[in-house]
């Protein structure tokens, strides 16, 4: 039997503790490294975090501004559009109901549109030239209520209705309607029953058939400065431009009936048997169709 023999030695009581105590050092320096790098990572995390609330608090902050300060632009735009638009709707009522007036019921079917303001186109009443300008009366002794004196005045031709046709010059009077609203009349135009034009210069509405008349009406709404007959657009002032076309229906002066309701194609005054001088007027009812156009200037 053959025997080794072996040169390690047992370690001496002395320096097992130390062993032991450098194994723990190393053990608890380790776990103070994990422990700083877990420390710093949860610390760069939290800072990563805290970023991204920031960044997202001040998106949102950022994005409701801009969606306030937007909706406020908005809602007073369409707040001042609204008020321009009620001007022009306001404005297309004042005009059609001075064109209705007894006064200038006859204009439409007795004046080429060219020739209201010319001041020297004249229509035949009671045997007389009566010259086409304000003040004057075109309308026949048969057609004049005669209840008192005064009566007279109410055919008198106005300048409100005058203007409204004239092209050449263009006369568009801005008028008040108060609270910073405001407008003007941009021009009327004729049609016949087929929707066919007719002639600004030479033509009139039909005496037996329906004609159709349009009104352009431009509403504005300006808190600053006024808006005038020279200058309609100033800064800051928000258009809103209305188009109604109207039925424009002829009857007998001072009759009621409309005879072309009937289907009658006869002159309104020969319809119901009132010729020599008696004459047609025109009443403008029954819108057909309307159109809105928004504008800013």
């Amino acid at each position: 039997m053959v025997f080794f023999s072996s040169n390690r030695r047992p370690l001496s009581r002395s320096a097992q503790p130390s062993q032991h105590w450098s194994q723990n050092h190393l053990c608890n320096l380790q776990r103070q490294i994990i422990a700083s790098r877990s420390k710093r990572a949860s610390q760069g995390f939290a800072m990563f975090t805290i970023l991204l609330l920031m960044l997202t608090v001040l998106t949102t902050t950022i994005s409701l501004h801009t969606r306030t300060t937007a909706g406020m632009f908005i809602t007073s735009w369409q707040g001042k559009l609204r008020l321009a638009r009620d001007a022009a709707e306001n404005g297309l009522v004042i005009s059609v109901s001075e064109l209705n007036k007894p006064s200038n019921r006859m204009l439409l079917g007795s004046v080429p549109l060219d020739r209201w303001t010319t001041n020297n186109y004249n229509v035949s009443t009671d045997g007389n030239n009566v010259t086409v300008t304000v003040g004057n009366v075109i309308y026949p002794r048969p057609c004049i209520i005669w209840t008192e004196p005064w009566n007279q005045f109410v055919y008198k031709i106005t300048q409100g209705a005058l203007d409204m046709a004239s092209i050449n010059p263009p006369v568009r009077t801005v008028h008040d309607s108060d609270n910073g609203q405001y407008y003007r009349v941009l021009g009327i135009k004729l049609t016949k029953a087929d929707r066919s034009p007719v002639s600004r210069s030479t033509e009139t509405a039909a005496q037996n058939a329906v004609s159709y008349l349009t009104i352009t009406v431009e509403g504005i709404y300006s808190l600053g400065t006024a808006p005038t007959t020279a200058n309609p657009n100033p800064p800051n002032s928000v258009h809103y431009t209305v188009q109604q076309e109207y039925q424009l229906v002829p009857r007998c002066c001072r009759q009621i009936a409309y005879p072309v309701d009937t289907g009658s194609t006869a002159n309104a005054c020969d319809a119901v048997g009132l010729g020599g001088a008696y004459k047609p007027e025109w009443i403008a009812r029954s819108t057909s169709q309307a159109g809105l156009f928004k504008t800013n200037q």
